[in-house]
């Protein structure tokens, strides 16, 4: 739809801004790019809309150990000493074994701490992508977290997916539409044209106008800026109308106050969560904070949340024991986080509007180190939930794990590109039009169909 504005509504929903920390030279980095472009229609408002949570699990998360073929004698013999079996507490999917590209299923069972994730399975609300990936895999972090992030595998870009998304579907939208909890910006987010609608902060705490005693300032940041831009002005939106270099800091200023006030604003209706039972870390915390967002009717549609750790090189177990290590803990700080998000989002009645993906920048070999670790890998397994997740169902095809299969030094091989997950969320829950996808995604797999794995809206 779309949504005729005045010059001042246009201008309090503009896109333009805050990406970044709240002081003037970062913010202004980020969005005096971002101030010129329009856009062809607007996404459903994240206050009543479909939401995506994105979750990244950065290292490159080892999912032969996450999804295990434990009576896979390829996998036990790679891998005597961090292997997992049934002796060590495994949640064996054995009402449904996975699809592989062997042409027989194999028979899997999820990591002994993913409980939350069992109990999605079995309540049809989880869905697993098997043998994700794309062409000619890069196993460097930096570079195949490029490609992930913007959905253009062996090219170098400078804008991201969910950019290009909302540069091509969001006109008027709010400037809180994308929210990343970090400290840093993601390249998913970045727009090309100018017109993406995000911002990004690790703590709500953090998020607001500061002002620096130290140097003798009399007046706050945000007294300035509302000079600046004459926000206390009834008849005045406070943008240039012949100063091009002063209207992209009213701009970006102006933009950067209405993101401040918008999360606060959601924050402060939120309210209390329904959910007591919350872990104490940073992913919780983080997740705590969309919830809340969620819960205070936030205009965001989409938000992405970040879990580090994930490159076990050396002791993913401790000694011989798999129930020990960074990958248990890992693990279980994931399941437990978003077990308590889910939890959250079916008391607030807001479960049905909500996907969540999770996803690394690739996997992890076939084979062990001699660290008691994995290397980085290629193809990986993808977990996607929600309300309205077609779960219980496997998409695409579990890896043949024999030697003369393999990629890229031991390496899974794909099946999925991960740019079709992309624009199954896009077309399928998002409602955004097969015509739009050439422009959100300019090099396209030679199959690109949308997966199955959500009801359509």
């Amino acid at each position: 739809m779309n949504i005729k504005l005045n010059r001042r509504e246009f201008v309090a929903k503009s896109v333009w801004g805050a990406t970044a920390s709240m002081s003037l030279p970062g913010f202004l980095q980020q969005t005096l790019f971002n101030l010129d472009a329009h856009a062809q229609s607007l996404p459903p408002e994240g206050d009543e809309g479909p939401i995506i949570l994105l979750m990244e699990l950065a290292g490159g998360n080892d999912t032969l150990n996450t999804l295990i073929p434990y009576t896979n004698g390829i996998y036990n013999g790679a891998r005597p000493t961090i292997r997992l079996g049934e002796q060590h507490g495994i949640l064996p999917l054995t009402d449904n074994d996975a699809p592989s590209v062997t042409g027989n299923d194999e028979v899997v069972a999820l990591h002994p701490n993913l409980t939350a994730f069992n109990q999605l399975w079995l309540d049809g609300e989880l869905g697993i992508i098997n043998g994700v990936g794309y062409p000619n895999p890069n196993l460097s972090h930096f570079t195949s977290f490029d490609y992930w992030h913007s959905a253009e595998p062996n090219t170098i870009v400078k804008d991201g997916w969910v950019g290009r998304y909302l540069d091509n579907q969001c006109d008027g939208c709010g400037a809180t539409t994308g929210i990343f909890m970090n400290r840093r910006p993601t390249l998913a987010f970045k727009s090309d044209q100018g017109l993406s609608p995000t911002v990004t902060f690790n703590s709500p705490d953090n998020f607001s106008w500061r002002d620096m005693p130290s140097v003798g300032r009399e007046a706050s940041l945000e007294q300035m800026y509302r000079k600046l831009i004459g926000l206390d002005h009834a008849t005045d939106d406070g943008i240039s109308a012949t100063d091009d270099t002063l209207a992209y800091v009213q701009r970006a200023a102006h933009s950067a106050m209405i993101s401040t006030a918008s999360v606060r604003a959601a924050l402060e209706a939120s309210g209390d969560l329904l959910n007591p039972n919350w872990p104490d870390n940073n992913l919780a915390n983080s997740l705590k904070t969309i919830a809340q967002l969620i819960k205070g009717r936030s205009e965001t549609s989409i938000y992405y949340a970040r879990q580090g750790g994930y490159d076990t090189h050396n002791n993913q177990i401790l000694d011989v024991n798999p129930l020990t290590g960074r990958h248990f803990t890992l693990l279980e700080t994931l399941n437990n986080s978003l077990g308590a998000f889910v939890d959250e989002m079916k008391a607030q009645g807001n479960w049905n509007r909500v996907v969540i993906l999770t996803f690394s920048e690739f996997g992890r070999k076939v084979i062990q180190n001699g660290s008691r670790g994995t290397d980085h890998g290629a193809a990986e397994t993808l977990f996607v939930m929600g309300g309205q997740v077609r779960g219980n169902e496997y998409y695409g095809l579990y890896p043949d794990l024999a030697a003369d299969a393999r990629v890229k030094r031991n390496s899974l091989d794909f099946n999925v590109d991960f740019r079709t997950v992309y624009r199954t969320l896009l077309q399928n829950w998002m409602g955004v039009p097969a015509s739009a996808m050439p422009d959100i995604f300019p090099s396209q797999p030679a199959n690109f169909d949308p997966l199955n794995f959500i009801n359509s809206i």
